[in-house]
């Protein structure tokens, strides 16, 4: 048996030192050269009435990439075609909007040719809170090369798509027994931030607003909506606005102020695109595309934000009367 796991080291390390040889023997081929394709990136927000594509194109490996970002012609085609049109529900009629490029739009210092840059501008309102049930197809075309194409549709969150807190709600209730819950008919990525409010009175020196934020990410990899929740329990409220508010000795009393939720909301295409960004990947594809013929990315989000509420009453009564809070002064 010893003998037979010598002979298995030994045969191991030949092949490993055959292989060393060779990899020293050939020069690897990292890259391999090929025609540039487009790579186009845009985030349509039902919201806005004015929308942007950016579109580039991939660049080689003939030199440090980092230098070859900053080149103006190495990032852009020279000869390009941008469209964008809308189709009604049934793809059966055909809306081509007008598209303009724009240079003027300031851009951050980074690797990519700063500070100019091109983007693609159009217009078109979704009629937001409605829901917009057609389509939207993104092409880009550049000669000798396959057309470039992106079809997505517009997803819509409104005041109709909650369950709780209920339309026109101005009270919210939290107990040790009764957490405070949020529920919608959510896109496939969701975005969730409750927002508590406390007004710090701070004598002579006027008031200020301290905001505590409970906050969760979610996706789900259907394209299709589905009923979400954010619970938020009352040990964990507490723990929250001791961390993010804690005690301060120049405050003379702490007021309890406004409620807010809001959402913001991705289609599939951000879901996916999100789950490879922050770090799910097999090593065997290079990202998430939904670029036919190119890279990139194109989707589709909304918000929304319910403000104006208030714990209620009774809530009122037992923060002021809670032990944990008594540095933050709390008072009616």
């Amino acid at each position: 048996m010893i003998g037979m796991r010598f002979l298995c080291k030994l045969i191991a390390g030949i092949l490993l030192s055959s292989i060393l040889f060779c990899a020293c023997e050939t020069d690897p081929v990292i890259y391999i050269d090929g025609p540039a394709v487009p790579v186009i990136y845009g985030i349509f927000d039902n919201f806005d009435t004015v929308h942007y594509l950016k579109v580039g194109k991939t660049f080689g490996a003939g030199k440090d990439p980092l230098l070859s970002a900053n080149i103006y012609d190495s990032i852009y085609f020279e000869d390009i075609e941008v469209e964008v049109k809308i189709t009604n529900p049934w793809n059966t009629t055909v809306e081509e909007l007008d598209v303009t490029e724009v240079s003027d739009i300031p851009k951050d210092e980074g690797a990519f040719s700063f500070p100019g840059q091109v983007l693609y501008q159009f217009n078109y309102d979704f009629k937001y809170p409605l829901r917009f049930f057609g389509k939207v197809i993104v092409t880009a075309k550049v000669p000798d090369l396959a057309v470039a194409r992106a079809e997505i549709s517009m997803v819509t969150i409104n005041r109709d798509s909650f369950s709780t807190p209920k339309f026109a709600q101005q009270y919210v209730y939290l107990t040790p027994t009764s957490p405070l819950r949020v529920h919608w008919f959510g896109n496939s990525w969701n975005e969730v931030d409750v927002t508590f409010q406390f007004i710090e009175d701070l004598g002579t020196n006027g008031q200020r607003s301290k905001i505590v934020h409970i906050q969760n990410t979610n996706s789900f990899m259907s394209p299709h909506p589905r009923y979400r929740e954010l619970k938020i329990v009352y040990d964990e409220f507490i723990r929250e606005v001791l961390l993010q508010i804690g005690q301060n000795d120049s405050v003379i009393e702490t007021h309890l102020g406004y409620i807010s939720v809001g959402i913001n909301g991705g289609d599939h295409n951000m879901s996916m695109y999100k789950q490879y960004y922050s770090g799910f990947t097999d090593y065997n594809f290079s990202g998430y595309s939904n670029i036919e013929n190119g890279l990139g990315l194109v989707a589709s989000r909304t918000s929304i934000l319910i403000d104006s509420m208030q714990f209620d009453l009774h809530t009122r009564k037992l923060l002021l009367s809670e032990n944990k809070l008594k540095v933050l002064k709390l008072t009616k």
